[in-house]
């Protein structure tokens, strides 16, 4: 992972591109501290900004907040080998509870995170289906600071569309509610289907951003990661995007 230098805060040693970052950043920073406008929605608990329901919605899914009843489908599915083949470890049950309430405490806090996804067959009951949404990951990733679009589905519901349909949900949440400018992805080089997933999103690969991630053993085959980006403008542009 490239290392970061300190950047000066007099504008007369920065120069254009360094200062436009620095601009960037700040304003994202600002965002993320609670300048974000959207609708506040019954349930939710807490004063926190949220996304509009009808934002997080379609005739196959719902994204919502975490429940007790997602606690055993969501450690069966972090726990299958298959699912998490392209992560460092599959988890315990006491690691994927740990995640759940770490995941929920942020949707509290700021309205908007990693949902838990339900698929809504028709005429049947909601099936948890895994999670999509959107996160703020550690800044020391280089593309950080941002928000990234991620998702997990359990094996069963592989293959439908789910997951492209689920981040569709979650751009449109971020781009139209929380005013993004730009929202990234990443996964590692290997992972094939998330890979097209984000090209299917319209993100475009930045080379430029490879990076060994820390996670993995240095000879992991997992370890290189990729990041792929999408600017507000060109979301805009394309209208398929904006359905889910």
């Amino acid at each position: 992972m490239r290392s970061r230098q300190t950047e000066s805060t007099d504008p007369a040693f920065l120069n254009e591109k360094t200062a436009r970052k620095q601009a960037e950043r700040q304003l994202l920073q600002e965002a993320l501290a609670g300048g974000l406008q959207a609708e506040p929605i019954a349930w939710t608990p807490g004063n926190a900004t949220v996304i509009a329901p009808a934002l997080l919605a379609s005739p196959r899914l719902q994204l919502r907040p975490w429940t007790d009843a997602d606690r055993d489908p969501f450690a069966a599915m972090t726990a299958d080998t298959e699912v998490m083949r392209h992560f460092p470890a599959p988890l315990s049950r006491a690691q994927s509870d740990a995640w759940i309430d770490r995941m929920s405490r942020k949707i509290e806090e700021r309205g908007w995170g990693f949902w838990a996804m339900d698929y809504l067959a028709e005429g049947a009951a909601p099936q948890f289906a895994g999670f999509t949404g959107l996160h703020i990951p550690d800044p020391e990733f280089p593309c950080g600071p941002c928000v990234e679009v991620g998702w997990r589905l359990a094996q069963r519901f592989w293959g439908l569309g789910l997951a492209t349909e689920a981040a569709r949900l979650s751009l449109r949440a971020g781009f139209e509610s929380l005013g993004l400018q730009e929202i990234v992805a990443m996964t590692t080089l290997r992972n094939t289907r998330s890979r097209a997933v984000m090209q299917r999103l319209g993100m475009q690969e930045s080379p430029a951003d490879e990076f060994d991630h820390w996670a993995y053993p240095a000879d992991s085959p997992e370890r290189r990661c990729c990041i792929y980006r999408l600017s507000r403008a060109r979301w805009s542009a394309d209208p398929q995007q904006h359905r889910s």
